[in-house]
């Protein structure tokens, strides 16, 4: 009885070892199995612990791709220095982030209504849209909230001087609201006769105001 007694408490105890070593290379691997993510934010804090009152140990720029290791809560798990530190996850993604500016981003989408009508009152981008309809709609793609107007327009955003216009600034005439693209460049929707279209040079008639809404 003694020696079955005794083979069954060692075929026991190897039996919890064998256990316990499959755990501890499950645990492993859930604490070293990584990922790659790009960074969104402009600056992105890497944090002692999982909390925004944590103290900062350093950061990453935007567009970075770094290593993370899982998470905790809202924070996602990297290394610093060789020890566990910590960033918020909601400003990591899979993607690569674009590396142009808001204003660029702006002029992009707005040049791809070139050619559609243009509709007196009208706000929409494809069935018609006069000059503010046209701005006010494709700076709403972007949850930029501007008047309706064109002289209201004149009064949005910040105001910029001329010779520091950038892609996606609204450049503001008397009676007409346009949006630069670069390169002494509009886009706007100019008229029943011709639509949404591209003009240049941007100041072909006196330029009132040069406003800045995506920064």
């Amino acid at each position: 009885m003694n020696r079955k007694w005794g083979a069954r408490v060692a075929a026991f105890i190897l039996s919890l070892m064998i256990v316990g070593s499959i755990i501890g290379i499950k645990q492993e691997k859930e604490v070293y199995a990584s990922y790659s993510r790009y960074v969104t934010a402009s600056t992105l804090a890497i944090r002692k612990k999982a909390s925004s009152k944590s103290t900062k140990v350093g950061s990453y720029k935007k567009r970075t791709q770094i290593t993370c290791y899982g998470t905790k809560g809202n924070w996602t798990k990297v290394k610093k220095s060789g020890k566990i530190r910590y960033v918020c996850t909601k400003y990591l993604s899979k993607k690569k982030p674009s590396s142009s500016s808001k204003g660029q981003q702006v002029a992009n989408y707005a040049k791809k209504f070139i050619g559609n009508p243009y509709k007196y009152g009208g706000t929409s981008l494809t069935r018609g849209a006069d000059c503010s309809g046209f701005t006010q709609s494709v700076y709403k793609h972007f949850g930029y909230k501007i008047p309706r107007t064109s002289s209201a327009q004149r009064e949005a955003g910040t105001k910029v001087s001329w010779s520091k216009k950038k892609a996606g600034d609204l450049i503001c005439y008397s009676g007409h609201v346009a949006i630069y693209i670069g390169n002494n460049k509009i886009v706007h929707a100019s008229s029943k006769k011709t639509g949404i279209k591209i003009t240049s040079p941007a100041n072909y008639r006196k330029v009132v105001s040069v406003r800045r809404i995506a920064k």
